[in-house]
């Protein structure tokens, strides 16, 4: 299972398809879906009249990206997460990030605060942290990317509040990310609305490599420490290998903490069995975290008991781009009440998906599974509502550079 949240960006390489190049890549789209959904019905979308309609508009396509731009509009007609046509060559946010290599990074998290796209957390030791930017800086232009106009791009589609904030996510990380040893010029305004522009030299992406089927390879990060107060503190911003070879070991080292912070902010999920893996390391008794249906059967992931096992009061730390495996892991958290649930709301993007490749080049994502908690909750389309949400604003900023954790740290010392 992998979310939709690849902001690895190559240029695709020029390329025409024929007439009938295009129609045998329509068609295989059209067939991989009718043949792979869990739901024969699919949901009550007629796909048979979908191929009808879209027809004309692939023989009318006139160049292979507006070609590819009509597959995705056809996939959309399932109103559902991890469908996706990736055109050859290219795992991108935006289009006009194409030629972007995200390779290297700045250092910045860029979230909508009351509407405005707000530095939320600058990385210590950062190319941006060493220029001095602050938390609860406004982005006012990246390189000659007006921060309004690329904001209205986004709100002219009439996303809900999530989804508008996933999206401006997605957008604002594309564009400050770029091959390693570029330079991004940002213009911001500080907390007391004076403009600054500086130059950042993007820095490689740092992680263990993780290579999993047709996806780009991908950098698994994982931080733990030890918060003032004694709390533990445990990030990591994706479920692959890497971090249960490490997970036994981080929480060995925090095990005298008398609380502990998960952080699944900007956590883009993974392989979906290892929510069960992850939270086996949190509880005492086999917990079942929900249920996977696919077209000839289901199957259960489950926590175990492992070792070590963390006893004290937990945390999660959730937002908008907390999604896939991330959330089936908040969500089975908080339904076994084992942890507590800080943040955002999740976009609700959980259903397990699979990726092929395509006719000539490129690739489909697409929903193989559907996904529904151990109280039959389905969080797609809703995600994961917090226990306690954390509407950020910008004047929160000048108290704290994080907000969420410190309300998570002043919520585990109240314990």
């Amino acid at each position: 299972m992998f979310a939709p949240a690849l902001l690895l960006t190559v240029c695709a390489r020029p390329q025409q398809l024929s007439e009938s190049q295009r129609q045998e890549v329509f068609q295989f789209v059209w067939e991989e879906v009718k043949r792979s959904h869990y739901d024969p019905a699919l949901g009550g979308v007629d796909w048979d009249a979908v191929r009808t309609r879209y027809a004309p508009r692939v023989r009318e396509a006139k160049t292979d990206d507006e070609f590819y731009r009509v597959l995705n509009q056809m996939l959309g007609e399932l109103k559902q997460s991890h469908f996706g046509v990736i055109p050859p060559g290219a795992f991108v946010a935006q289009e006009a990030a194409r030629t972007r290599l995200a390779d290297g990074e700045t250092g910045l998290t860029v979230q909508l605060v009351e509407g405005r796209p707000i530095v939320v957390r600058v990385r210590a030791g950062s190319p941006a942290a060493r220029m001095g930017i602050p938390s609860g800086a406004e982005i006012v232009q990246i390189d000659d990317i007006d921060a309004a106009q690329l904001l209205a791009r986004i709100r002219a589609r009439q996303l809900p509040p999530v989804e508008e904030r996933f999206e401006a996510y997605l957008a604002f990380r594309a564009f400050l990310s770029g091959r390693a040893g570029s330079e991004v010029r940002l213009r911001y305004r500080d907390l007391d609305d004076k403009e600054h522009l500086v130059t950042l030299t993007r820095e490689a992406v740092r992680g263990a490599r993780v290579q999993f089927g047709f996806l780009p390879e991908i950098r698994v990060q994982i931080e733990s420490r030890i918060l003032p107060g004694n709390i533990g503190y445990l990030a990591f911003n994706a479920f692959f290998p890497p971090v249960m070879r490490e997970l036994p070991q981080r929480l060995r080292e925090m095990a005298n903490t008398d609380g502990l912070i998960i952080d699944l902010r900007e956590n883009i999920g993974g392989i979906g069995l290892m929510a069960g893996g992850v939270m086996g390391y949190l509880v005492q008794r086999e917990t079942p975290l929900g249920t996977m249906r696919l077209r000839d059967g289901t199957f259960g992931i489950v926590a175990y008991p492992q070792t070590p096992t963390y006893r004290k009061p937990v945390v999660v730390l959730v937002d908008e781009f907390t999604v896939s495996t991330a959330e089936i892991l908040a969500a089975g958290l908080q339904e076994a009440r084992r942890a507590t649930i800080i943040g955002r709301p999740t976009p609700g993007k959980a259903l397990p998906s699979k990726i092929v490749q395509l006719p000539y080049g490129g690739y489909l994502q697409c929903v193989l599974a559907d996904y529904e908690t151990a109280r039959k909750r389905r969080i797609e389309g809703v995600g994961v509502i917090p226990d306690i949400e954390v509407e950020l604003t910008r004047a929160m900023f000048r108290h704290t550079s994080d907000p969420v954790l410190q309300r998570a740290v002043a919520f585990l010392k109240s314990q």
